[in-house]
Parts: structure tokens; sequence; C-alpha cells
């Protein structure tokens, strides 16, 4: 993450003028994470998620397991994001996601890919 904060930086503070193109949003594909495991829940699996960022939302995709396209779960605490799916909820992920207001976030589901659509806090927005 400090490699992609760098360039950010070097493009938001004008070092990079006219030898890159200008960043217009940025996608992150992480490999997801566990929370709230109980012992019982060891054989937990990560859903690969990608993220896209631009000024105003953040967009987070994953292909849901076709076992469990149709039952998932959403939270958000503390500035993370927490997504578990399955009967048992076997898949999750976690994804860092500060800044936003979750009373705004939108989910799509369409043949099994999951979109959700979270939108930033207006402050954070306009930075």
């Amino acid at each position: 993450m400090d490699i992609i904060h760098k360039i950010l930086i070097n493009h938001v503070s004008g070092e990079n003028e006219g030898k890159l193109p200008p960043v217009v949003g940025v996608k992150f594909v992480l490999s997801g994470g566990k929370i709230h495991l109980t012992p019982d829940e060891v054989h937990n699996k990560t859903i690969p998620i990608e993220m896209f960022e631009d000024k105003g939302t953040v967009i987070i995709q994953t292909e849901l397991p076709s076992e469990c396209q149709d039952d998932f779960f959403i939270a958000y605490q503390d500035g993370k994001l927490q997504l578990n799916a399955g009967t048992n909820r076997e898949y999750s992920a976690v994804i860092p996601v500060a800044g936003i207001d979750p009373s705004q976030t939108q989910t799509h589901l369409k043949n099994g890919v999951l979109e959700i659509i979270c939108y930033k806090k207006l402050e954070q927005a306009v930075q």
C-alpha cells in the first residue's frame, strides 16, 4: 500500500506533471479475510474481491460461490466492511473502507457477481 500511496501523492502534488497520465481511479485486488470465527468455523474460506475507488465512491466486486449466491451478509464496523456468504457463513472477506457512509451503501447481485457500492462521506469525497 505504501507504493500506491507514493504514486498517488506524486500525481496529486504534480511532481509527475506531463510524464504520466492522470490517475482517474484506483483498483485493489484483495484476498479477503476472516473475522468473528468460532473454533468450529476453522474450515472457512476467503472470498477474493476487487475494489475500485474514485473521488466519491468505493466499488467492491466479487463472484460469490455458486452454492451461496443468494445467501450473503454485509456489515460495516470500525472502517471495515465484513462480507459473509453461505448457509453457515463459511465464506468471508474483511475489506478496509474507512470514510464511507454506510447508510448509503448499495448492493447488486447479477449472474453470481456481487457488487457493493459505498459512497464516501461528503468531506472524504471532496479531498
